[in-house]
């Protein structure tokens, strides 16, 4: 497990900036780590924990700004960032301050939920990536030789994300096997929450192409992690019969390798980086659970995985004297 030791020698500098009113998020980017190191350092310490945060209020208390700025083009999705709620609660005090959303100003914005957007985030960890057009908007694609993956994204995403007419598929020669593949291609419709998430998720660079990065604050959940895995996680079987979970994060740059691995420990599962070479634009690095944790992974999401084409991912223990 990362235990990240080099931290106790600056455990005094962690306290003071923490007394001095930083935040455990302001500390961990200090640092480039997680928050849990952080904090439990200070459990450690015995160190008094702040229980602040901002003041609350009723939505309904901000209704008459909500229609103001609905009425200055800002979009329902951007609207339920603003606030931390969801598009339906925004158009719910929209409609009850008088509003009407649909005859408003309408953009081709459409809402998202917590868990619909954590599905886009692990699609990005895996082969997903956003794409930005010359007039700044953004879209969402991915492209996977597996059909039911492409279709469950269809599935689990808002009506209207995808145009009716997906998935496309294309069909070219593998140079390796001279045998021809399918793959099957989904692009959303430009959306503002997207291009939000470019900035966020992507590295402009002048000589080469825009590299796709982990936020610094970007914390994993189960959602994503499932979705990270059926992308871009590999499940293989070491003689002994003990599983061997791995995510390619090879192309990542260093620093978002290592965050993602506090975030898997963060998780509960330990793990560990091994280097990968002949990677030219990258870290080289991918990501690999120690068996333990392993079998607790494959335990914890195999029920969650109603997708029979990665069923292979999902290997189960055998019983008693088999």
């Amino acid at each position: 497990m990362q235990r990240y030791e080099w931290l106790d020698e600056r455990v005094d500098e962690i306290i003071e900036r923490y007394e001095s009113g930083q935040s455990l998020r302001e500390i961990a980017n200090v640092f480039d780590v997680s928050t849990r190191p952080i904090q439990s350092r200070l459990h450690d310490r015995d160190v008094a924990m702040r229980n602040g945060g901002p003041a609350y209020t009723q939505l309904a208390n901000r209704r008459d700004e909500l229609v103001e700025a609905y009425e200055r083009q800002r979009s329902l999705q951007s609207l339920a960032d603003q606030y931390d709620t969801s598009p339906v609660a925004i158009r719910f005090h929209l409609e009850k301050a008088g509003a009407d959303p649909i005859s408003l100003p309408k953009t081709t914005d459409i809402g998202l939920s917590p868990s619909q957007v954590s599905v886009i985030q692990g699609e990005l960890l895996g082969d997903g990536c956003l794409h930005s057009r010359y007039d700044g908007a953004c879209f969402f694609q991915l492209s996977t030789t597996t059909e039911g993956h492409a279709r469950r994204l269809i599935a689990k995403l808002p009506d209207g994300f995808f145009p009716e007419s997906q998935p496309n598929t294309f069909t070219r020669l593998n140079q390796f096997t001279d045998e021809n593949y399918t793959s099957w291609i989904v692009s959303s419709r430009p959306q503002p929450l997207l291009q939000r998430m470019y900035e966020e998720w992507y590295e402009v660079r002048d000589e080469k192409n825009n590299r796709k990065i982990v936020p610094k604050d970007y914390h994993l959940d189960k959602t994503a992690l499932l979705h990270w895995y059926w992308g871009d996680g590999n499940c293989s079987i070491r003689d002994s019969g003990a599983p061997r979970v791995s995510f390619a994060t090879h192309g990542f740059p260093e620093s978002c390798v290592e965050h993602l691995q506090s975030e898997v420990d963060r998780l509960g599962y330990d793990n560990y980086a091994v280097r990968q070479k002949g990677i030219e634009d990258g870290s080289g690095l991918y990501i690999r659970l120690r068996d333990y944790d392993a079998r607790t992974f494959l335990d914890d999401l195999r029920r969650s995985n109603t997708l029979m084409a990665y069923d292979y991912k999902f290997p189960v223990p055998v019983k008693g004297g088999e």
